[in-house]
C-alpha cells in the first residue's frame, strides 16, 4: 500500500510539474479561441446504473444522439443558443475518472462538424441519454446500465409461447383502445403482443402490456394475463413483484392445473428470495482503503491567417489585406486526489488554464491565468456531504458558473430526502469592457456580492420521479441582487426522460426561468421536445451597471439607489423564448433519419442612461444631459422577431467503410433580418483503436433583408492518435472561402486556420 501511495504521489508531483511547464510555455506564446465550454465530467453511482454527468459552462440544448441505446461510440448533437456560432470552440478532451462501474471512456468536444460531442468507450455499453440543469449552464447525463449480478439460483420460467407467435421485430407500445372496439379482440391482440415481447427479451414491455390487459373489463384472457404478468416480472428479476402477482393469481383462481403450476413457481421464487436475503445478511461490510491521483494536462497551439479582397462598386477600387488572425497557446490541467476509507470519501480537485496571446494589444487579453476549481469535499455514505472552495455553480438556485463558498448536504432519509445549504460569492461577473471569463482580475474586491440558499432533494418516488425545491437570496452591498424560489422536477422510466425547471424572483415578482425538456426513446425512434422561457441575462440588480460599469463605483450601490437600479435592471434584461421539437428514426440497422423545428425569439430592451453621483454623497442619479449614444449609456435595442430553423439529418454507420460514421445536416433559417441555408457533411473514420480520422465540409448561403448575399465553404480535416495508452496527439487543418456581395461592395476572404496539441491522461 505504501509503495502504491508513493507512486501516486510521484505522479501527482509530475502532473503539477508538467502543468507548470505548460503555464511557463504559455508565457512565451498564446489565449483560447473562445471561452471554455466544457467544464468537467463526473461519475455518479445509482442502484441500477452509473451516470456520466457532462457539465457545460453554457446552455447546451440536447437535440439527438446516435446510436439509440447500445454501442462503444456515442455521438451527441447539441446546440448552444447563447453563444456566437461564428466563433470556433476550443478543442477539449476529457478522460474518464477511475471507476469500477463502467468501462474507460474519453469525451471529445466539439465533435467534428457539429457543436456536439462524442464519447468513446473501451467496449460497448447499454445507455440512456437525458438532460438536466438547464439554467445558465447545462448537464447532459449518460446513464450506463450496470450488469446485474447472478443470483444463487435461477428460476425456470415456463415456455413463453408457441413458435408460431414469433414474428419480425416490431414496436411493443400498447396500442390505444378506441370506442366501439371489441374488448375480446383487443385483449387477444394484447396477449399475443405481450408474449412476443417476452420471446425477444422485452420483459419490461411485456409487463406493461399484460397490465394494460388486466385493466380491461374481465375477459377470456384475464386469467392467463394474471399469470403472464408474474412471468414477465420474474424474467425481469423483480422477484418480490412476481411473488405478489402469483399470490394474486392464486387468490382469484385457486383451483385447477394452472394453479398447481403457479404454486410450484411461487415456492421456487420464495426460495430464491430467502437465499438472496441470507447472502446479503451474511456478506460482511465492504472494506475500502484506497488512494488515487488522476487527471490530465494538455497544451494546444492555434494559428490562423486570412487574405481579403474588397471591391468598392461605387468608386471602382480594389483593396487587398493580409492578416494573421490568431497565434496562441492554451494549456490546462485537471487533477483530482481521492482517498476512500470504508464509508468515507475525500476529494481534492484543482482545475486551471493558462493562455498567452501574441496578437493581443492589452495586458488584460495577453496573459490570462484561470483557476477554474479548487475545492475539497468530504462525505459519508448515506449520511452527509461537505464541499468547500471554488466549485461549479448551477445548483440549488445558483445561476453563476462557479462560486467560492461551501455546500453542505445532510441525508435526512437515505435514498429519499436530502437537505442542502449553500453560501458563497459568485465568480463569474465582470465589470470591465475587456471581460475575459474567469480572469481573476475580473473578480473585484469591492464587489461585495454574496449569496445563501437552502434546497431539498426529494426522491426517487415510485422509481421514476425526483425533484428539488429551493430558496435563494443574493445580496450586493445590502441591496437585494436576486431573491428567488424554484423547483426542479425529473422523470425517467421506460425510455422517457423529462426535466422541468421553474425559477421565480420574489423580489422582482418576475418569472426568471420556466422550461421543460424531454426525450422519449421507443423502438427505433427518439423524440425530443424543449420549451424554454427565461430572462436573458438572468434578472438581477447588478444588470443595471451594464451601461457604465467602469465609471460607476460599485460601493455606491446602496439602499438609497436601489429603486433606480432595479428599474434600470429590468429595462436592460430581455426575455428569450425557445421551442424545439425533433425526431430521429432508425430506417435500417445502419441508417437513421431525423430532424427538428426550432423557434427562437428575444424581446427588445429599453435604453440605459448614464449614472452620476450627487457631490458629497453616494446617491446615484440618471444624467439628464447624457444622450443615448454617450459612452456610458445603452440605446434601446429592438427584438429579433421570430427566427425559425428547420433541420434535416441523416446518420449512417458503416458507410462508406465498416468503422465509419457519416452525418449529413441540411438547415433552412428564416427571420425578419435574413434567410439562410446550410449543408454539412461529416465522415468520422476509426481506423484503429488508437487512430481516428475526420473530414468535414460546410456549405452556407445567406441573404439579408437588404439583399446582401453571403456564400461560404469550409472543408476541414482532423486526426487524433492515442499512444502509450494515455497520451493523445491531435491536429486539425481547415480552409474557408467567404464571398459577400451587396449593391455597393464585394468582399472575397480566404482563411486558413489550424491547431495541434498533446494531451496526457494519468490515473
Amino acid at each position: 500500500m505504501t509503495g502504491n501511495v508513493t507512486s501516486k504521489l510521484r505522479r501527482a508531483m509530475w502532473a503539477v510539474f508538467f502543468g507548470g511547464l505548460l503555464a511557463f510555455a504559455g508565457l512565451w506564446t498564446a489565449a483560447p479561441v473562445a471561452a471554455q465550454v466544457l467544464d468537467h465530467i463526473e461519475i455518479v453511482e445509482t442502484p441500477t446504473a452509473a451516470e456520466i454527468h457532462i457539465v457545460f459552462n453554457a446552455r447546451a440544448l440536447y437535440l439527438r444522439h446516435t446510436p439509440s441505446q447500445q454501442g462503444d461510440l456515442i455521438r451527441l448533437f447539441l446546440d448552444f443558443p447563447d453563444l456566437d456560432r461564428s466563433v470556433r470552440f476550443a478543442r477539449e478532451l476529457v478522460a474518464s475518472p477511475p471507476s469500477d462501474l463502467i468501462p474507460k471512456f474519453t469525451v471529445t468536444f466539439p465533435d467534428q462538424g457539429t457543436n456536439g460531442l462524442s464519447i468513446r468507450f473501451a467496449k460497448p455499453v447499454r445507455f440512456r441519454v437525458s438532460q438536466r440543469d438547464i439554467r445558465s449552464s447545462s448537464r447532459i447525463v449518460i446513464s450506463v446500465k450496470r450488469d446485474q449480478p447472478a443470483l444463487p439460483q435461477e428460476v425456470e420460467a415456463p415456455p413463453a409461447t408457441p413458435s408460431d407467435a414469433m414474428g419480425p421485430k416490431q414496436s411493443f407500445e400498447v396500442p390505444p383502445f378506441s370506442p366501439g372496439m371489441n374488448v375480446e379482440t383487443y385483449a387477444d391482440d394484447l396477449m399475443k403482443l405481450g408474449r412476443k415481447a417476452l420471446n425477444v427479451g422485452e420483459s419490461e414491455k411485456a409487463s406493461q402490456i399484460f397490465n394494460a390487459l388486466l385493466n380491461l373489463q374481465p375477459n377470456k384472457q384475464s386469467q392467463a394475463a394474471q399469470e403472464w404478468v408474474g412471468v414477465a416480472r420474474q424474467r425481469s428479476r423483480e422477484y418480490e413483484k412476481a411473488t405478489a402477482e402469483y399470490e394474486l393469481y392464486l387468490k382469484l383462481y385457486p383451483e385447477g392445473e394452472d394453479a398447481v403450476r403457479v404454486r410450484q413457481r411461487l415456492a421456487s421464487l420464495q426460495e430464491v428470495i430467502n437465499q438472496r436475503a441470507q447472502a446479503k445478511k451474511a456478506r460482511p461490510a465492504r472494506k475500502i482503503d484506497e488512494m488515487r491521483v488522476y487527471g490530465s494536462a494538455y497544451t494546444y497551439y492555434y494559428g490562423g491567417y486570412s487574405q481579403t479582397t474588397t471591391t468598392d462598386k461605387v468608386a471602382n477600387t480594389t483593396t487587398n489585406r493580409n492578416s494573421q488572425d490568431q497565434s496562441l497557446l492554451q494549456s490546462a490541467f485537471d487533477v483530482t486526489g481521492r482517498y476512500r476509507k470504508d464509508e468515507y470519501d475525500n476529494k481534492l480537485v484543482v482545475r486551471g488554464t493558462q493562455s498567452y496571446d501574441l496578437l493581443a494589444t492589452s495586458d488584460t487579453r495577453r496573459n490570462v491565468s484561470r483557476l477554474r476549481a479548487l475545492y475539497f469535499e468530504h462525505s459519508s455514505q448515506d449520511s452527509y456531504f461537505v464541499r468547500v472552495g471554488r466549485q461549479p455553480g448551477n445548483t440549488g438556485g445558483v445561476l453563476d458558473f462557479r462560486f467560492d463558498g461551501a455546500w453542505v448536504r445532510y441525508v435526512a432519509v437515505p435514498q429519499f430526502l436530502n437537505v442542502n445549504l449553500l453560501a458563497g460569492q459568485p465568480r463569474q461577473f465582470s465589470l470591465t469592457s475587456n471581460f475575459v471569463p474567469d480572469d481573476p482580475r475580473n473578480f473585484r474586491a469591492d464587489l461585495k456580492r454574496y449569496f445563501y440558499g437552502v434546497n431539498v432533494d426529494i426522491g426517487p418516488i415510485g422509481q421514476a420521479w425526483n425533484g428539488n425545491l429551493y430558496y435563494f437570496n443574493q445580496m450586493n452591498n445590502g441591496v437585494v441582487d436576486r431573491r428567488a424560489v424554484g423547483t426542479e422536477l425529473r422523470y425517467a422510466a421506460d425510455g422517457k426522460n423529462a426535466f422541468g425547471l421553474l425559477d421565480y424572483d420574489v423580489s422582482y415578482n418576475v418569472l426568471n426561468i420556466a422550461m421543460l425538456n424531454g426525450t422519449w426513446v421507443t423502438e427505433g425512434t427518439t423524440y425530443t421536445l424543449l420549451v424554454d422561457h427565461r430572462k436573458t441575462p438572468n434578472l438581477q440588480t447588478t444588470n443595471a451597471l451594464f451601461a457604465d460599469p467602469i465609471n460607476t463605483p460599485i460601493e455606491t450601490i446602496n439602499k438609497t439607489n436601489e429603486s433606480l437600479l432595479r428599474e434600470q435592471a429590468k429595462s436592460v434584461s430581455a426575455t428569450s423564448d425557445l421551442f424545439l421539437a425533433g425526431v430521429l428514426h432508425s430506417v435500417t440497422t445502419d441508417w437513421q433519419l431525423g430532424g427538428d423545428v426550432r423557434l427562437n425569439r428575444i424581446s427588445g430592451t429599453g435604453k440605459a442612461n448614464c449614472f452620476v453621483i450627487l457631490p458629497g454623497t453616494s446617491t446615484l442619479f440618471l444624467n439628464p444631459n447624457a444622450t443615448t449614444d454617450a459612452a456610458c449609456s445603452l440605446s434601446a435595442q429592438p427584438g429579433t422577431g421570430n427566427i425559425w430553423t428547420y433541420t434535416a439529418q441523416v446518420i449512417g454507420t458503416k458507410f462508406p467503410f465498416e468503422s465509419t460514421t457519416f452525418v449529413a445536416n441540411a438547415s433552412y433559417i428564416t427571420s425578419p433580418a435574413y434567410r439562410g441555408q446550410s449543408l454539412t457533411l461529416n465522415s468520422l473514420a476509426r481506423l484503429s483503436p488508437q487512430l481516428q480520422f475526420d473530414t468535414f465540409v460546410l456549405l452556407y448561403h445567406q441573404t439579408t433583408s437588404f439583399d446582401e448575399k453571403l456564400y461560404r465553404v469550409t472543408p476541414t480535416v482532423r486526426i487524433d492518435y492515442r499512444f502509450f495508452d494515455n497520451w493523445t496527439f491531435e491536429g486539425t487543418g481547415a480552409y474557408e472561402k467567404t464571398l459577400t456581395d451587396s449593391s455597393t461592395q464585394k468582399d472575397s476572404t480566404t482563411r486558413q486556420f489550424y491547431y495541434f496539441g498533446l494531451r496526457w491522461d494519468f490515473s
